[in-house]
């Protein structure tokens, strides 16, 4: 069964890209694709601080798109592949990219007609 574009998908997209729009996140994900990370190890590869690294990781992961686990003292961050596919898939959606390509009618005078 398809699904619709809605206002409702519409802000639920719009706050992920939110999230992932920060360009320290962006690269923190781009990390954590090789495997689980703690924040000190990631603060260290982006050149930042422990504390700004842990304040990114902890947007990721309020929203979902990386999971924190307890190794011992340490926060070991992973990405939540599952997660990032349902968002792009959504944004595809959105952009067109997938999903069943639209058929548009055009009247006669649209002057947008080909």
């Amino acid at each position: 069964m398809p699904t619709f574009p809605t206002r409702r998908r519409a802000e639920q997209v719009c706050a992920d890209m939110h999230v992932l729009a920060e360009p320290h996140r962006l690269l923190i994900v781009r990390h954590l694709r090789r495997g689980a990370r703690t924040a000190g190890f990631i603060a260290d590869a982006l050149a930042i601080s422990p504390s700004l690294a842990s304040h990114h990781l902890g947007v990721l992961t309020d929203a979902g798109m990386v999971t924190r686990r307890q190794s011992g003292s340490f926060a070991c961050y992973a990405v939540n592949r599952a997660r990032l596919q349902e968002v792009h898939r959504e944004l595809g959606r959105f952009a067109g990219a997938t999903g069943v390509p639209v058929d548009v009618q055009h009247s006669a005078d649209d002057p947008c007609r080909t």
